[in-house]
Order: C-alpha cells, then sequence, then structure tokens
C-alpha cells in the first residue's frame, strides 16, 4: 500500500548506502534500472542528487515527478509518479 507524501526530504537520512532507481513507462513497462552507492542526498525544489561514493553525482529532476509516496508495505521503499510513468526508489 502507498502513502502519498509531501516531500522528499525524508530521504536525506539516507547515508553511505545503495539505491537502486527503477524506472517504468506507463506505470508497467520497466525502462531503465540503475544501482549504485552513495554518501548523501540533497533534496531542493527542482530535484533530488545522490552524491556518489565516485565523486560523481545523479539528479533526478522532481518537477517530471510531481506527486511523491512512501510504500507502508516495504522498509525504505518510495515511488514518484507523474500522470503515466514512475520511478521507484528503494534503499535494499
Amino acid at each position: 500500500m502507498e502513502k502519498q507524501i509531501d516531500g522528499l526530504q525524508v530521504l536525506e537520512i539516507y547515508q553511505n548506502r545503495q539505491v537502486i532507481l527503477n524506472y517504468y513507462q506507463d506505470e508497467e513497462l520497466l525502462i531503465q534500472r540503475d544501482g549504485f552507492f552513495f554518501h548523501s542526498i540533497k533534496q531542493t525544489i527542482d530535484s533530488l542528487t545522490f552524491f556518489k561514493n565516485d565523486g560523481t553525482t545523479q539528479s533526478i529532476n522532481l518537477k517530471e515527478y510531481p506527486t511523491n509516496f512512501i510504500n507502508t508495505d516495504f522498509q525504505n521503499y518510495y515511488t514518484l509518479r507523474n500522470q503515466t510513468d514512475k520511478l521507484e526508489i528503494y534503499f535494499p
């Protein structure tokens, strides 16, 4: 079950761990999967940025996914949605 949340500031508590990003088209078709280790996360109005251990960053444009959910059935599992697509963020 998912519960809508107002923002993704809660993700900033996750540090020094792995993240999996699953991008879905039409909410069903997995089109991209990224997994990497990071040391910190920073959320701004427009983006969610992961600061990777190798010194690079990976950003998600939050304007593309205006609705945010936390999955109440699985720990450390978040979903970002727009009208047709979704991005699942999971911290194993």
